[in-house]
Protein backbone atom coordinates (compact mmCIF):
# COMPACT_ATOMS: atom_id res chain seq x y z
CA UNK A 1 0.00 0.00 0.00
CA UNK A 2 1.24 3.25 -0.90
CA UNK A 3 2.12 5.61 2.19
CA UNK A 4 0.49 8.98 1.46
CA UNK A 5 3.13 11.24 3.74
CA UNK A 6 6.68 9.22 2.06
CA UNK A 7 4.78 10.03 -1.58
CA UNK A 8 4.29 13.60 -0.65
CA UNK A 9 8.34 13.95 0.79
CA UNK A 10 9.02 12.52 -2.52
CA UNK A 11 7.43 14.78 -4.58
CA UNK A 12 8.41 17.70 -2.92
CA UNK A 13 12.28 16.70 -3.37
CA UNK A 14 12.04 15.64 -6.86
CA UNK A 15 10.01 19.27 -7.31
CA UNK A 16 12.92 21.04 -5.53
CA UNK A 17 15.81 19.15 -7.01
CA UNK A 18 14.76 19.69 -10.13
CA UNK A 19 13.85 23.48 -9.78
CA UNK A 20 17.26 23.83 -8.56
CA UNK A 21 18.91 21.40 -11.42
CA UNK A 22 17.11 23.54 -14.05
CA UNK A 23 17.19 27.18 -13.13
CA UNK A 24 19.26 29.57 -15.00
CA UNK A 25 22.40 31.36 -13.78
CA UNK A 26 22.43 33.99 -11.89
CA UNK A 27 25.04 36.28 -12.67
CA UNK A 28 25.71 37.61 -9.20
CA UNK A 29 27.18 34.17 -8.05
CA UNK A 30 30.87 32.97 -9.15
CA UNK A 31 30.50 29.44 -11.41
CA UNK A 32 31.46 27.43 -7.92
CA UNK A 33 28.35 28.32 -6.33
CA UNK A 34 26.27 27.78 -9.49
CA UNK A 35 28.44 24.38 -9.04
CA UNK A 36 27.61 23.26 -6.20
CA UNK A 37 23.60 24.38 -5.87
CA UNK A 38 22.97 22.12 -9.31
CA UNK A 39 25.04 19.34 -6.97
CA UNK A 40 23.01 19.75 -3.76
CA UNK A 41 19.87 20.28 -6.20
CA UNK A 42 20.63 16.76 -8.27
CA UNK A 43 21.41 14.91 -4.75
CA UNK A 44 18.18 16.48 -3.53
CA UNK A 45 16.06 15.23 -6.54
CA UNK A 46 17.60 11.69 -6.28
CA UNK A 47 17.00 11.53 -2.63
CA UNK A 48 13.11 11.38 -3.93
CA UNK A 49 13.94 7.90 -5.24
CA UNK A 50 14.55 7.03 -1.78
CA UNK A 51 11.32 8.55 -0.46
CA UNK A 52 9.02 6.84 -3.67
CA UNK A 53 10.96 3.38 -2.37
CA UNK A 54 9.85 3.34 0.93
CA UNK A 55 6.27 4.57 0.07
CA UNK A 56 6.05 1.17 -1.99
CA UNK A 57 7.75 -1.21 0.35
CA UNK A 58 6.82 -0.19 3.72
CA UNK A 59 9.27 -2.86 5.14
CA UNK A 60 12.35 -0.97 4.40
CA UNK A 61 12.33 0.30 7.98
CA UNK A 62 16.06 1.36 8.07
CA UNK A 63 15.78 3.18 4.85
CA UNK A 64 12.83 5.07 6.01
CA UNK A 65 14.61 6.03 9.45
CA UNK A 66 17.77 7.34 7.70
CA UNK A 67 15.43 9.63 5.29
CA UNK A 68 13.30 10.93 8.66
CA UNK A 69 16.43 11.86 10.23
CA UNK A 70 18.18 13.21 7.50
CA UNK A 71 15.29 15.71 7.27
CA UNK A 72 15.55 16.47 10.55
CA UNK A 73 19.14 17.03 10.71
CA UNK A 74 18.58 19.47 8.01
CA UNK A 75 15.70 21.06 9.51
CA UNK A 76 18.50 21.75 13.13
CA UNK A 77 21.14 22.63 10.95
CA UNK A 78 19.17 25.32 9.01
CA UNK A 79 17.52 26.38 12.47
CA UNK A 80 21.40 26.99 13.26
CA UNK A 81 21.64 28.98 10.26
CA UNK A 82 19.45 31.87 11.45
CA UNK A 83 21.93 33.21 13.17
CA UNK A 84 23.47 34.59 10.12
CA UNK A 85 20.67 36.28 8.80
CA UNK A 86 17.07 37.53 9.57
CA UNK A 87 14.15 34.71 8.66
CA UNK A 88 11.27 34.96 6.36
CA UNK A 89 7.90 33.00 6.67
CA UNK A 90 8.93 31.16 3.79
CA UNK A 91 12.17 29.47 5.43
CA UNK A 92 10.17 29.42 9.17
CA UNK A 93 7.53 27.13 7.36
CA UNK A 94 10.34 24.99 6.11
CA UNK A 95 12.26 24.52 9.17
CA UNK A 96 8.97 23.33 11.05
CA UNK A 97 8.01 21.18 8.29
CA UNK A 98 11.49 19.77 8.64
CA UNK A 99 10.98 19.39 12.08
CA UNK A 100 7.52 18.60 13.52
CA UNK A 101 6.30 16.03 10.93
CA UNK A 102 9.79 14.05 10.56
CA UNK A 103 9.75 14.19 14.44
CA UNK A 104 6.15 12.63 14.21
CA UNK A 105 6.57 9.91 11.57
CA UNK A 106 9.79 8.61 13.45
CA UNK A 107 7.39 8.26 16.75
CA UNK A 108 4.60 6.23 14.93
CA UNK A 109 7.44 4.20 13.14
CA UNK A 110 8.68 3.34 16.20
CA UNK A 111 5.37 2.75 18.28
CA UNK A 112 4.34 0.82 15.09
CA UNK A 113 7.29 -1.02 15.13
CA UNK A 114 7.21 -2.14 18.82
CA UNK A 115 3.73 -3.08 18.70
CA UNK A 116 4.23 -5.41 15.72
CA UNK A 117 2.10 -3.59 13.27
CA UNK A 118 4.54 -3.05 10.72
Amino acid sequence: MLKPKRTIDGIIALGTGFLGMTTSFDATTNPMQDNNHRYVAAIWASTSLAFFYVAWYPSEIALFRFLMIALFIGGIVRAIALINYRPTPVIIFGILLELIPNTLMLWMHTKLINEGSL
